[in-house]
């Protein structure tokens, strides 16, 4: 019977290149490797190494932190495998590819298969992807009429690979316990204190004065004069009638 490691280099061998499986091996079961230590251990070059690791981190299989280095100044990325999403990413894979063999037994029609081994579609799937495979994007192979024999022995193999994926056991650290712990646990609601009003002494009133209205002095109301024209203002042509009059009495003796 084929081992979980086994199924998994064969899945990174399909999805990266042959160089993912040193990779892989050089961080398994380790945690927080150093890229440049693991591009020395393996005696590749620091870019292959870097590109590999974030082809792995497509597909969500690596994960990595970054620290700076106190005497060059530079950040170094260290990279640890998981197994765990390893494990959750190859069955979902694996369940798809039996998928589509189930369907091409049943249908027994054309399918388009990857150059590279990564998928194979039928018409209608390969239509919809442009006739390119989904992992690589290299133009797809027509399969005529693929054997049925061919088809149960992949089903087969499918299956195998499924179940060793599911018994396997990964052994998780207290760190990894206390990491998914943390992740689990909900935020607790911060108690709300409820503000208590501070009681304030009542200021002693003053008694307010009351404003005593001044009187207000009467006005003086001026006196209009008369308009009266006193005999002394009156015009000197009344005077000159008056004047004759008298004298005309005189005269007549009165």
């Amino acid at each position: 019977m084929r081992e979980f490691h086994t199924v998994i280099e064969e899945f990174l061998k399909e999805i990266v290149k042959d160089d993912a499986i040193k990779v892989y091996r050089g961080l398994l079961n380790k945690k927080n490797v150093s890229e440049f230590d693991l591009a020395e251990e393996l005696k590749l070059n620091i870019n292959a190494v870097r590109n590999i690791l974030y082809s792995l981190h497509e597909h969500n299989l690596v994960s990595s932190i970054r620290k700076k280095d106190k005497e060059k100044g530079w950040y170094i990325y260290y990279w640890t495998f998981s197994t765990k999403y390893a494990k959750e990413v190859l069955l979902k894979r694996k369940k798809e590819n039996l998928d589509r063999l189930n369907s091409q037994l049943s249908e027994d029609k054309t399918s388009y298969k990857c150059p590279d081994n990564h998928v194979t579609l039928s018409l209608e799937e390969a239509m919809e992807h442009g006739f390119k495979c989904i992992d690589c994007e290299k133009v797809l192979v027509e399969q005529k009429k693929v054997p049925v024999s061919d088809i149960k022995k992949g089903i087969d193999k499918i299956n195998e690979d499924i179940k060793i994926i599911e018994e396997h056991k990964i052994e998780e650290t207290e760190e990894d316990l206390l990491e998914d712990n943390k992740v689990k646990r909900k935020p607790r609601k911060k108690a709300v204190v409820k503000k208590t009003k501070k009681k304030t002494k009542k200021k002693k009133e003053k008694p307010v004065k009351k404003k005593v209205k001044k009187p207000k002095k009467k006005g003086i109301k001026k006196k209009l004069r008369k308009n009266t024209i006193s005999e002394k203002e009156e015009s000197p042509k009344k005077k000159g009638l008056i004047g004759k009059i008298r004298k005309k009495v005189r005269r007549l003796g009165f």
